[in-house]
């Protein structure tokens, strides 16, 4: 259907779509080639007719129907006396026949059948997916594991995450100081460094001889990092900041692992930054890939700045 809104979430509603659909024009059929049945009666009929007297039970897990809508069905046929109940061996059950009024409209269904087969297989020649064998996968995995059991599962699992580091790209300049923007002032205040750099990370790392990368969740840009270059063997590991919403998916290590990996690879010999004693998580994770607080060696831009940290190699 164009413009479908229910994808996998309404496979159930769409499976009821095309009940009722191929229910309205069946029935009309039967109505007009003489039958007294309804569509909803089908599976019934058919079953006694496939495999003959059938026990309820029996007739339950042939057609998949609940066994309140089987017995219902039967009820319903016995009124119009199309089916007989007969007491089992056990006498506790009850055999449902057909009597012989539903011996004669089986004989009047049995044409109505076979055209409805055919027509049916013209439409599924005509389609790009067997249904049948999609429907039979479909069932055998809710035998499997059910569909409640699934839901609880992903209820209490967080959706897989595809997470990937990308290098600055003009397109994330808006991301760069958003993402920086957002930490610094919801702690501190933007200071004229944090706004030169923000506004401009062309002209202030990167054509400097710096670097910027990014964290990309499922494509949207949710961490951002800098190494700042200045002097040969000399960087800076400068405004890191994930966003609260991926903040608990390791993305502050991805990104302290990749300025490392390209500090090394440029042949640095000290990487240094400047953060600030409040920020506890942020300290803890310097700490852990070798940064040690120093006494810094020049007076910091930021004012917010009272912790200095260095990791020589």
């Amino acid at each position: 259907m164009k413009n479908e809104i229910f994808k996998e979430i309404g496979i159930g509603t769409r499976c009821r779509r095309i009940f009722e659909m191929l229910s309205i024009e069946m029935d009309k059929i039967y109505k007009e080639e003489g039958a007294d049945i309804r569509m909803r009666e089908f599976p019934i009929l058919y079953c006694l007719h496939q495999k003959g007297p059938l026990l309820i039970a029996d007739m339950q897990k042939l057609t998949g129907l609940s066994h309140s809508a089987v017995s219902q069905t039967v009820k319903k046929l016995s009124s119009k006396n199309y089916l007989l109940l007969r007491t089992a061996e056990d006498a506790r059950s009850k055999i449902v026949v057909f009597s012989d009024r539903g011996e004669k409209l089986i004989s009047k269904l049995i044409p109505i059948w076979e055209v409805a087969e055919r027509a049916m297989s013209d439409i599924l020649k005509n389609c790009n997916h067997n249904i049948l064998d999609a429907l039979d996968d479909y069932e055998s995995e809710l035998k499997n594991k059910s569909f409640t059991q699934r839901y609880n599962d992903f209820k209490n699992k967080k959706p897989d995450q595809k997470i990937e580091t990308v290098p600055y790209d003009i397109k994330y300049k808006d991301a760069w100081r958003h993402i920086n923007q957002q930490w610094i002032e919801k702690l501190f205040v933007m200071e004229e460094e944090d706004i030169i750099n923000l506004s401009d990370p062309e002209k202030y790392v990167l054509d400097k001889g710096g670097e910027i990368y990014f964290t990309l969740l499922n494509g949207k840009p949710v961490g951002a990092i800098a190494l700042k270059k200045h002097s040969p063997i000399r960087f800076e590991l400068s405004k890191m900041g994930v966003l609260p919403d991926a903040q608990g998916l390791g993305i502050g290590n991805i990104l302290v692992e990749k300025v490392l990996e390209r500090f090394k690879a440029r042949g640095g010999k000290t990487l240094f930054l400047d953060t600030n004693s409040s920020l506890k998580p942020a300290i803890t994770l310097y700490k852990k890939y070798g940064f040690k607080r120093l006494s810094p060696k020049d007076e910091s831009p930021y004012s917010r700045s009272d912790y200095y940290m260095e990791l020589n190699l």
